[in-house]
């Protein structure tokens, strides 16, 4: 299993891959074309020798999951958000009202339209082929986007987020947006979120200016504030083990949760260093504590796992041993600078699943 950034000839397999995911994962493209357009914007922001945050342009960098010579899986990083359109969300927040005179307390929640997460990175696009998850694949993919921020942090926001995607009912329908959204939008979800992805526009001329007391939209709709899809929570309970979290902050149409961290919070940047390859075949095997180890150079900038057997261990943390045939994937030689991450927690290799 390799990640990778993504080429022209991988917009076959990608837009396979695209039929496969569901109405609500609209920031996936779904045609040839769309897939052709954000796989050339990926090669430009990683060809890119200015990019980075005083840009003020959204750099979009797409990876594919490869193994077996197909392409699995994808996941991408935006960077600097509202720098060309405002990214709204809505804010859950509690407001109280009293009466002393009838001894009447009122606690009440209200949704309120915001763009607190101008200048942020966010991490988008998470989709594994359903045939297969798990084995770690998704937590590979999930995490090469954290081994690419480490390798080149000039180029990332310091403040990083994730929209999840958010629930909806087996006929994909979407309670949320049924209560609130549709009754200002006059279209379907699927037309308006493919819309946001390129123009915020309509979104500040449509949506209510007004917070929306919840006590006033349908039980179904206020269950699901804040919840994301039944095929997600494995994505987004995998970057809570990497530090983000809940802060109340949603998506405007399907309410699924936004979760954020600063950057060097991140558990595997946190813990990411630069070390030197030794090419050794008697470190490889299905024992032993797994790494991600990732070539940093932009131009060659690729990632996988590896485990390293005990007697591989070395207190020499500047050198990294690996067999000939992790090297070759990773296009690097004996002597050559790696990055290495240490994997934690086993349990990870089951939350390594599904999509965001």
């Amino acid at each position: 299993m390799l990640v990778r950034p993504a080429r022209l000839e991988d917009v076959s397999d990608l837009t396979e891959l695209s039929q496969k995911a569901g109405r609500g994962l609209t920031t996936m493209p779904k045609t040839r074309g769309e897939m052709t357009a954000r796989v050339e914007d990926s090669m430009a922001a990683f060809a890119s020798r200015d990019a980075g945050p005083d840009k003020e342009v959204t750099e979009k960098y797409l990876l594919v999951l490869e193994e077996e010579e197909r392409v699995l899986g994808t996941a991408g990083i935006f960077t600097n958000l509202g720098s060309e359109r405002p990214f709204y969300s809505y804010r859950l927040s509690h407001i109280t009202n009293q009466s002393p005179e009838l001894n009447i307390r009122s606690d009440v929640e209200i949704l309120s339209l915001v763009n607190d997460y101008h200048g942020y990175c966010e991490l988008g696009t998470l989709f594994l082929d359903p045939a297969w998850r798990g084995g770690g694949r998704g937590r590979l993919l999930s995490f090469s986007r954290f081994m690419l921020m480490a390798a080149d942090p000039d180029r990332f926001n310091q403040n990083v987020l994730a929209e999840i995607r958010g629930w909806s009912d087996s006929d994909e329908r979407f309670p949320f947006w049924e209560a609130i959204g549709q009754k200002f939008f006059k279209m379907g979800f699927v037309e308006a979120d493919s819309r946001s992805t390129h123009d915020t526009r309509f979104i500040a001329d449509l949506m209510p200016k007004h917070p929306i007391y919840v006590s006033l939209i349908s039980a179904e709709a206020q269950r699901i504030i804040g919840q994301p899809h039944t095929l997600s929570r494995p994505a987004m309970e995998l970057l809570e083990s990497q530090g983000f979290r809940y802060r109340n902050c949603m998506d405007i149409l399907d309410a699924g949760p936004s979760i954020e961290t600063v950057v060097k919070d991140v558990e595997v940047i946190r813990n990411s260093q630069k070390a030197t390859v030794v090419i050794d075949d008697s470190v490889g095997g299905e024992e032993g504590k797994k790494w991600l180890v990732a070539n940093p150079a932009l131009e060659k900038f690729s990632c996988l796992e590896v485990r390293l057997v005990a007697s591989a261990e070395s207190a020499d943390r500047q050198k990294f041993p690996m067999t000939s045939t992790q090297a070759k994937l990773l296009q690097v030689d004996s002597g050559q600078e790696v990055l290495v991450s240490p994997l934690a927690s086993k349990e990870q290799d089951e939350r390594g699943r599904g999509e965001s």
